[in-house]
């Protein structure tokens, strides 16, 4: 029995230092939602946030959901209060790949969960039409917190077995020394984004860069479905619902539009309005307007906040600074059922006429 008990100890101790171990360093952060460590790897954020808001239900009432680029529209652009004057608490629910389908599944999480809601905003793109929901546990960076709900356990035993990442550890430690002098960690739970999404600079004008990857549109993700159930839920528990489009570098736009985007543009205006920004305009003709060939910068974002928020003046003056000599849809026009056909119309003779020069 006693060699027993001292096999045992040998097996067991070094499990539990494993473990132990894959706990602390959780380069994905599951482990550690009310104390996230910034290092160089991308956290489930879907996970993180959304387990964030169902721990503190009354902090926050207005979200912004989407991919990463819904990062960049500024927390001092959006409206601080509502129609009938009450307060707004805006969080950032961005996270890398967020699809339309996912960003349902959280908000009926979250409502469910008894977070009440009073204004979303959605930023629709071109990785909306063909991402459709993650499933199962075999990407740790986008695993949804609906696949912990169906099992926890197995939820977290897939970190388990993961290899830490020993290479973080000295990120991890500078991270607990900063202690309440973390910026970044400050920011990322008042309004869900990184120090860069904050930057309201301009970049360095150049070439066009290489077009971000795209798939093709077949409506396969269920992405015109899950907005159509968005507006419904909104409309059952009186949410405002502001459906919006990204700005797309052009390089990436014409891939995007190659592979159906308008279409997907022609089929959301089915079953919702939205602004759009997607088209040829001053921003997304130029390289200096964006981080790299999919993400736009804050300053593009503060002017589309302009034009969804802003008085009649201030939103005549940033359509107006958008306007380029090939654009025929203004920054942020509204799109309905009605106009939809006439809107992709123009968008389709945009693109033709820039190709042609």
């Amino acid at each position: 029995m006693k060699k027993l008990v001292i096999r045992l100890c040998f097996f067991i101790i070094p499990v539990m230092i494993y473990a132990g171990a894959c706990v602390f360093v959780d380069a994905y952060n599951v482990f550690h939602v009310d104390n996230v460590r910034l290092t160089d790897i991308t956290p489930n954020q879907n996970f993180i946030k959304t387990k964030y808001l169902l721990q503190n239900k009354g902090k926050f009432n207005a979200l912004l959901l989407g991919s990463s680029r819904v990062a960049n529209l500024p927390k001092e652009g959006l409206p601080e209060k509502t129609d009938d004057g009450r307060e707004l608490n805006w969080y950032n629910m961005t996270y890398a790949m967020g699809s339309a389908s996912e960003n349902y599944d959280t908000v009926k999480t979250l409502i469910d969960g008894g977070v009440k809601l009073d204004e979303l905003i959605i930023l629709i793109d071109d990785v909306s039409m063909w991402k459709g929901v993650t499933k199962g546990l075999d990407n740790p960076i986008f695993t949804t917190y609906q696949t912990y709900e169906e099992s926890p356990i197995r939820f977290y035993y897939s970190y388990l077995k993961l290899k830490p990442v020993w290479r973080i550890v000295p990120q991890i430690f500078f991270e607990y020394r900063l202690g309440e002098n973390n910026e970044g960690k400050k920011l990322f739970y008042s309004y869900g984004v990184d120090v860069n999404n904050t930057n309201m600079e301009i970049g360095s004008a150049g070439d066009m860069p290489e077009p971000e990857n795209s798939l093709e549109y077949d409506g396969g993700s269920g992405a015109v479905g899950a907005i159509k159930d968005l507006s419904e839920l909104c409309k059952e528990q009186n949410i405002r619902l502001i459906v919006v489009t990204s700005p797309i570098l052009e390089s990436t736009y014409e891939m995007a539009i190659s592979n159906g985007y308008l279409d997907f543009l022609y089929d959301a205006a089915q079953v919702t309005d939205y602004y759009l920004f997607s088209g040829i305009n001053t921003y997304t003709v130029g390289p200096e307007y964006y981080f790299d060939a999919s993400h736009f910068r804050p300053v593009v974002g503060l002017e589309m906040e302009k034009v969804m928020f802003g008085d009649e003046d201030v939103r005549n003056m940033a359509v107006e600074k958008a306007k380029n000599d090939m654009s025929l849809v203004e920054f942020g026009h509204l799109v309905t059922k009605e106009n939809s056909v006439d809107v992709i119309e123009n968008l389709e003779q945009e693109i033709n006429e820039l190709n042609r020069k």
